[in-house]
């Protein structure tokens, strides 16, 4: 065997190659940085899940105390301690799962499409063998595929530990409020925060505007969540014979009194020295009413808000597919309207 060919078998061989090496080249520390996150979050929820259950077991607290005559001092101390240290971190990472997808975003926006454009290093690219598209996708492949695939991990792992406690022992984890922290939801965040910031990349082509930009479309959209989630399929209109008290596991979405004369009359009041029948009447309403999410609506919200994103994610990928190939098919199209003037 002769040197060059032994020498040339130790050369380690990679599997990414082209474009795809070099955005891992790029990016690789921001990448190793990820999954280490990534691994310490999925390893403390899975502790929580089996650390908390054994508390729970240890000190008798599977039923909680709520509105429970039987728990002695010492079980709402310990049910206390439960809460601060098992509940609280869990809703730690749950906060993190719901606004890492966005952070997502701003970096796609900013150091990954836009920097390019301001530095002009896309040029290179387009002059050799990779085609706009081409580059475009190289440079969201590895980042797209990384993405969805951590966060379907973390909001799979989440959603498994959330769900093993009852919510008699941790008050603050009913469903409405952890619902960007659970289910598909979280990797539907992910997959239109991409989207969002390639299309803010290529139409700002400056780094900080485009995270600037990013941030501020961010938190619209994050608005607009809260305000129509609620709707994305119908709540349950329900009376009641005097106000409204529906269970815990339900997200009230609205409620009042109500009557043909008046409609809906959102968040009546009125003073507790009069009875519910003399408030109705006092105001012209003739029903006590409640329009709500039960508990059952939980994975149909789910669902129906998942596909409402990835349908818009369709849309600005689309958007930004479009400004590609027009942006790089105008300096052509200039370059051969001079040749022909000349």
């Amino acid at each position: 065997m002769s040197t060059a060919t032994a020498a040339g078998g130790a050369v380690p061989r990679s599997r990414l190659r082209g474009m795809t090496w070099l955005v891992w080249r790029q990016h690789r520390t921001t990448a190793w940085i990820a999954l280490g996150l990534l691994v310490v979050l999925v390893g403390a929820l899975v502790w929580l899940k089996f650390a908390g259950h054994a508390y729970l077991d240890d000190h008798g607290l599977r039923a909680g105390c709520e509105g429970d005559d039987t728990c002695g001092e010492a079980d709402w101390q310990a049910l206390a301690f439960f809460r601060a240290r098992y509940g609280e971190t869990l809703y730690e990472i749950g906060w993190l799962t719901q606004y890492l997808p966005w952070v997502v975003g701003l970096f796609v926006a900013g150091p990954m499409v836009a920097r390019e454009l301001e530095s002009g290093t896309y040029k290179l690219a387009w002059s050799q063998s990779a085609s706009p598209l081409r580059w475009l996708a190289a440079k969201l492949a590895i980042p797209a595929v990384a993405v969805l695939a951590g966060f379907s991990l973390l909001s799979a792992v989440y959603t498994w530990t959330w769900q093993s406690f009852p919510a008699d022992v941790l008050m603050v984890q009913q469903w409405q409020y952890a619902f960007d922290m659970i289910g598909p939801v979280p990797v539907a965040h992910a997959l239109l925060a991409i989207a969002l910031g390639t299309l803010v990349g290529l139409l700002v082509m400056r780094t900080i505007v485009a995270m600037g930009v990013t941030v501020a479309l961010t938190a619209l959209v994050i608005w607009a969540l809260d305000v129509f989630r609620p709707y994305v399929i119908s709540p349950v209109m329900t009376f009641y014979p005097g106000r409204p008290n529906p269970p815990d596991s339900a997200w009230v979405v609205e409620r009042g009194g109500i009557g043909p004369g008046v409609g809906r009359i959102k968040s009546l009041w009125c003073d507790m020295d009069i009875s519910d029948r003399q408030c109705l009447a006092k105001n012209g309403a003739t029903d006590w009413y409640a329009e709500l999410h039960p508990r059952s609506h939980l994975w149909p919200m789910q669902w129906a808000e998942t596909g409402i994103l990835v349908g818009v994610a369709v849309v600005l990928a689309a958007a930004a597919v479009w400004l590609l190939r027009h942006r790089s098919q105008a300096p052509a199209a200039t370059s051969h309207s001079r040749k022909a003037a000349a």
